[in-house]
């Protein structure tokens, strides 16, 4: 006779809405291994006053792929994180460029009322703005658009920028630029195989 059950006793099932309950306790809690833990956060089942034994939530765990959904939903916060990342940083980006705008302004206003006399101070407020505020939009209006880009456009721009780095004088040999490019394609064939 099997122990822990009195005889001629039928336990009813858990119904689908609790064992969804479960696997939702268990990611919230950090997707606990260790048994004590695991029935720790495992909520009662409200009908039947009872909660499953960690054998049983192991094997839910398995059979309804928990660690997958787990894994799905990781993926997501850790994206939504870095996009808050970006649009943070771009928009730290956007405040120096207006910031250095008014740099110069106050230079140029300084120099209109003063003349050029030995102020050397508006001059380098004037000219350290328009470098601050040059470099801070073009940064900060580029992560804006690449953050809203998907893989095929971040290729494209990425092949843009490599052109106009040859242009330039940045890059010295297309062996180099060639070897960046297809590393770039090896890593998104990755990830659209992923």
């Amino acid at each position: 006779m099997p122990r822990g059950r009195p005889t001629g006793m039928i336990q009813a099932e858990y119904t689908d809405e609790y064992k969804e309950m479960c696997k939702q306790a268990w990611y919230s809690a950090g997707r606990p291994t260790n048994a004590i833990r695991w029935t720790e956060v495992t909520p009662e089942d409200e009908v039947n006053h009872r909660k499953p034994h960690i054998e049983l939530l192991r094997k839910w765990k398995r059979e309804r792929m928990w660690d997958f959904w787990a894994d799905e939903l990781d993926a997501k916060a850790v994206a939504i994180v870095e996009d808050n990342l970006v649009a943070q940083k771009s928009q730290m980006l956007i405040r120096q460029a207006d910031m250095a705008w008014k740099l110069q302004d106050k230079g140029v206003e300084y120099i209109e009322e003063h003349g050029f006399d030995s102020s050397a101070s508006a001059v380098q407020a004037i000219i350290r703005g328009a470098q601050l505020e040059r470099e801070s939009r073009g940064f900060g209006e580029m992560m804006l658009k690449m953050a809203k880009m998907g893989n095929e456009e971040l290729t494209a721009e990425f092949i843009t920028m490599v052109n106009r780095g040859f242009e330039n004088g940045q890059l010295e040999s297309a062996t180099d630029a060639e070897e960046v490019i297809e590393k770039k394609e090896d890593d998104t064939d990755i990830d659209a195989v992923t």
